[in-house]
């Protein structure tokens, strides 16, 4: 009986804490329906709409660089994967078809990452 309970204990903990981790790790899939500038999108999910801005990276407020996050996201689902919630928008990093649209930015010039602090925290953008 006692390695039962201890059995039984130890599934339910791994139960818990898995739960606590998939908590964390949030995921959004939606349709992009709306480009707002460089770093910053809407998309459709669940009959409503979520404003979400990619984290670390900071674009200038040009024509050319809400082109470039439009051509990557434009009418395309998209997952992702969020960081936290900050006035009204979901802080989180943008995937489409597996491809990380942040560093994508970042990769053709169109972004800049942001530097983590002496504690590894990325300063988000205000853009």
């Amino acid at each position: 009986m006692h390695k039962l309970s201890i059995f039984a204990l130890s599934a339910m903990l791994l139960h818990f804490s898995v739960g606590l981790h998939a908590a964390r790790l949030q995921e959004y899939v939606g349709k992009v329906d709306h480009i707002y500038d460089g770093q910053t999108v809407r998309i459709f999910y669940r009959g409503g709409q979520i404003r979400v801005r990619l984290p670390a990276i900071e674009t200038p407020q040009t024509e050319e660089a809400k082109e470039a996050l439009a051509k990557l996201v434009a009418g395309k689902t998209v997952r992702i994967t969020q960081i936290r919630w900050d006035k009204g928008y979901l802080i989180g990093d943008v995937y489409v078809d597996d491809k990380d649209v942040r560093s994508e930015l970042v990769r053709v010039g169109h972004a800049r990452a942001l530097p983590a602090d002496s504690n590894g925290e990325i300063h988000l953008s205000e853009n």
